[in-house]
């Protein structure tokens, strides 16, 4: 018996450990190199306190008329919060020497697609010269935005020329631990969204079922141990 008494408490003790202590271990993107607290433009209650999210920036010189560099436009942060891969040749511009390429943080937009949650800031794509349009190469052009959390089903980038046009369901590509890909489909806004999680009112019947498991376990210990004794 006294074998068995300290078989289940052994049981219980470690259940209850694993019930009541938060997973501690972070997940990252990289290993020597982990992700820095995501960087908010306004900073929800209960989010960590951080240095202001940087704005990505690329240049290149137009020779006859078109962008001639590869650009990687990339906010600073670790992971960057928002990157656009531009290839060679990507960018007709018109009328100018050199182009500038800018993806500006926003406050998560209060108009998200419908029945979505915008997660993080939203991000403005813009060119420094009017007119731009995309080259046949642009179709190799890539965004990369790094969510909030790694919590699953995967959310989605989506995207609207301006605020005034409806949102473009865009899709999307998990490419690390937390960063979405897409394709680069013109300048504009990009917001990665969540579907809202359905509200069942389950939350606390997992550690029930676990709390009977446990016990159920317990007494076959014990019930073996009696019978081998």
């Amino acid at each position: 018996m006294r074998a068995a008494r300290r078989v289940v408490a052994g049981v219980l003790l470690v259940t209850g450990g694993l019930l009541l202590s938060p997973a501690v271990v972070p997940v990252y993107d990289g290993i020597g190199q982990p992700d820095e607290p995501y960087r908010y433009v306004d900073r929800p209650d209960g989010a960590q306190v951080t240095a202001e999210p940087t704005t990505a920036v690329g240049t290149s010189p137009v020779v006859g008329g078109v962008a001639q560099h590869g650009m990687n436009v990339a906010t600073k942060e670790i992971a960057p919060q928002f990157s656009l891969f531009l290839p060679p040749r990507a960018l007709k511009v018109p009328g100018a020497r050199a182009v500038t390429v800018t993806g500006t943080p926003q406050a998560a937009v209060s108009d998200p697609p419908a029945g979505m949650q915008p997660d993080g800031n939203a991000y403005l794509v813009a060119f420094s010269v009017p007119g731009v349009t995309l080259t046949p190469q642009a179709a190799l052009a890539t965004v990369s935005m790094r969510a909030t959390t790694a919590e699953q089903p995967p959310p989605q980038i989506h995207y609207r020329p301006s605020a005034a046009e409806p949102w473009q369901a865009l899709q999307t590509a998990r490419a690390g631990t937390e960063i979405y890909a897409t394709r680069f489909p013109g300048p504009g806004q990009f917001q990665v969204v969540f579907a809202p999680k359905p509200d069942d009112g389950s939350s606390p019947l997992p550690l029930v079922l676990v709390g009977v498991l446990v016990v159920a376990a317990a007494a076959v210990v014990v019930i073996r141990l009696r019978a081998s004794g």
